[in-house]
């Protein structure tokens, strides 16, 4: 029987410390001597960057990445000492940020060299920055047509310090001949930068690989790898869970656990929720109401398809802030995330999403813990 304890039962998303300790092991195992940055973007993949941050100090992590600086600023509150990289870009509004948070800036246009300089040397400051170059994603990073300005923009500083060149691959989780060709492209253009500007390699951090990259090729490992969804223990889809997870069994790290607080019983014809979509084909039928819905990320584009939470099906719409499953006799907690229910993944494939949007669309009113 699953229980919790707290003064408001309320749905409860727990974020299991065993599986988050087995996939960074698993992880540390594959990648060897590479070091490894924990992407806590997003309120660290919806998961709670302040219940995560104590688990990120006991077991060593050094390198966490950000989205933006304010994300920077939220892990620094919270006591993380490691090397923070702001994997982004950044308005001047927020730059001082980096200074006075030790967080290390990514460039990613050529404006940010004389910018970052001017406020470093205000500062009487060096400050590390990350280089990112773009070779193939077509978002953010230094295209090879901006690398002579780069140069020419970089050997003028004397407050900068390149600690770090890296990239991003679209393609990682599919064509293999993609990604390779653009590792090769990327490890050029590095080399360029490292021969033109005098930098000494040792000093240097190149990555490239996200999670499919880190497991699918080896050679994209380089110096640190940036595992984000795969600590957190998901793949993409269940397509890619069912393909891979023999390949690298990560450990799923959430369980969302929900009381009913109203019963009730349906008859025969009776209608559940906005638009009447489910009928009731059952005399006293037993239903359990939850204070959950999408505002809480449980994807309105679940309702009507026939997926069941611990044996308990969703009937009708799900609502902003409730759902109603069938078959709920008692207020016993139902696992609506976990073990006994449809994997995130499959939440994913139901509602024509994918799980890192399900992860980070889990809503702030569940209440968080590290257990």
């Amino acid at each position: 029987m699953l229980r919790f304890s707290s003064p408001a039962p309320y749905p409860v998303l727990q974020i299991l410390r065993q599986n988050l300790r087995h996939n960074l092991m698993l992880i540390r195992s594959h990648v060897g001597k590479a070091k490894i940055l924990i992407p806590v973007k997003a309120n660290a993949y919806g998961c709670g960057l302040s219940q995560l941050i104590p688990f990120f100090v006991e077991e060593k992590v050094e390198y966490l990445g950000v989205a933006n600086p304010h994300e920077g600023v939220l892990a620094r509150s919270l006591g993380y000492k490691g090397v923070i990289l702001n994997l982004g870009s950044f308005f001047p509004e927020n730059a001082d940020l980096f200074f006075h948070h030790r967080i290390h800036p990514t460039i990613t246009d050529l404006w940010q060299v004389s910018f970052l300089e001017k406020r470093a040397q205000e500062k009487g400051m060096v400050i590390d920055v990350h280089v990112k170059l773009d070779v193939g994603m077509g978002r953010l990073g230094l295209k090879e047509e901006n690398l002579s300005a780069f140069q020419k923009a970089f050997a003028l500083t004397k407050h900068l310090r390149i600690s770090g060149i890296f990239t991003h691959f679209p393609c990682a989780d599919g064509r293999p001949g993609i990604t390779l060709r653009q590792l090769s492209r990327f490890l050029q253009l590095s080399q360029r930068l490292i021969k033109e500007l005098s930098l000494n390699r040792e000093d240097l951090l190149l990555h490239a690989a996200n999670s499919y990259a880190m497991m699918r090729f080896p050679e994209t490992h380089l110096d640190m790898v940036r595992p984000g969804l795969f600590f957190y223990g998901y793949f993409q889809n269940e397509k890619d869970r069912r393909r891979y997870h023999n390949l690298f069994p990560i450990k799923p790290s959430l369980r969302l656990i929900a009381r009913p607080f109203s019963l009730r019983r349906l008859r025969r014809g009776d209608t559940v929720s906005y638009g009447s979509t489910y009928v009731c084909r059952k005399d006293d039928y037993p239903v359990g109401v939850f204070p959950l819905g999408y505002a809480d990320g449980l994807p309105r584009a679940l309702s009507n398809k026939n997926i069941s939470f611990s044996g308990h099906p969703l009937l009708g719409r799900v609502t902003m802030d409730q759902i109603v499953l069938g078959n709920v006799e008692s207020d016993e907690p139902v696992e609506i995330l976990g073990e006994k229910a449809p994997s995130l993944e499959q939440w994913g494939d139901l509602s024509c999403s994918f799980a890192y949007e399900i992860m980070t669309g889990l809503g702030q009113r569940l209440r968080r813990e590290l257990v």
